[in-house]
C-alpha cells in the first residue's frame, strides 16, 4: 500500500483547520473516532478506521493520527506494521522489518504538511531505528483525480515526501513494484539496524520473483 497524500494547498479565503497529530495512538482512542468522509483512498472511512484500531492493538503495530479541531475526527494516519503474511515481504525470517502500509490525508486538511507531520510522529522518539521500515508505491492507489497529477508525478511526489522522513528509493526484484514505471520501493535503513536484519531486508529484496 501507500499514499493519498497533500498536494492541494489551502486557499486564502478558507480558515486553515487546526490538527492535533498524535504517534502510535491506543485503539481505544482510535476507537472513539469518526473517520473523515475523504478517508476513502483504501476501503469505506469506517471500514479503513476498524483496520486502523486493529493495527494500533498489535505488538509492532503504530498508528500516527491527526484528528480535527473537535477531537472526534479523524483527518488523517500513517500507519506501520508488520508485513502481511500473504505478501513476499512477509517471508521475512527476522521478525523484525516493518511496513509503512499507508499514509492518508483527507482532501479538505491537504496543503499543511500533515503527511510529513504524521511520518515524523510515527518514526520519533527512535522507534524504528533498529530495524528496516519500507513502503511499496502502487499507482492504483494514487489520487490522481484528486491530486490533478499523473502516475508519474504523483510517484516523484510521493518520492519527495518519503524522503523528507529518511527513505530513499531502491530497486528490487517484486514482480509488482516492477511491473510499471509509477510503482517504488521506498526504504529507511535504521541507524541502529542490526546487519543481520538489513541483510534479510536485501534477501527479500533481490530475491521477492521467486517462489517460497
Amino acid at each position: 500500500m501507500n499514499i493519498a497524500a497533500q498536494t492541494a494547498p489551502v486557499t486564502d479565503e478558507l480558515p486553515v483547520p487546526t490538527v492535533e497529530i498524535q504517534a502510535c495512538t491506543a485503539p481505544a482512542r482510535l476507537a472513539e473516532l469518526d473517520a473523515h468522509p475523504d478517508l476513502d483512498a483504501f476501503r469505506p472511512p469506517a471500514a479503513q478506521l476498524q483496520a486502523l484500531s486493529s493495527i494500533a492493538g498489535e505488538r509492532e503495530g503504530c498508528v500516527a493520527s491527526a484528528v480535527g479541531v473537535n477531537r472526534s475526527t479523524l483527518v488523517g494516519y500513517a500507519a506501520f506494521h508488520r508485513p502481511s503474511a500473504i505478501e513476499p515481504w512477509g517471508a521475512d525470517r527476522s521478525g523484525a522489518l516493518i511496513e509503512l502500509g499507508a499514509v492518508e490525508v483527507a482532501s479538505g486538511y491537504r496543503g499543511m504538511k500533515l503527511a510529513e507531520r504524521l511520518l515524523s510522529a510515527g518514526l520519533s522518539d527512535g522507534r524504528f531505528d533498529d530495524t528496516v521500515v519500507f513502503a511499496t508505491l502502487y499507482r492504483w492507489h494514487y489520487d490522481l483525480e484528486r491530486s490533478k497529477l499523473g502516475e508519474l508525478g504523483y510517484r516523484r511526489m510521493l518520492e519527495r515526501l518519503y524522503g523528507s522522513a529518511g527513505f530513499t528509493a531502491l530497486e528490487t526484484t517484486d514482480p509488482e513494484i516492477g511491473a510499471h514505471a509509477a510503482n517504488r520501493l521506498m526504504v529507511r535503513i535504521g541507524k541502529n539496524a542490526d546487519p543481520a536484519i538489513v541483510a534479510e531486508f536485501e534477501r527479500l529484496r533481490l530475491a521477492t520473483g521467486k517462489r517460497w
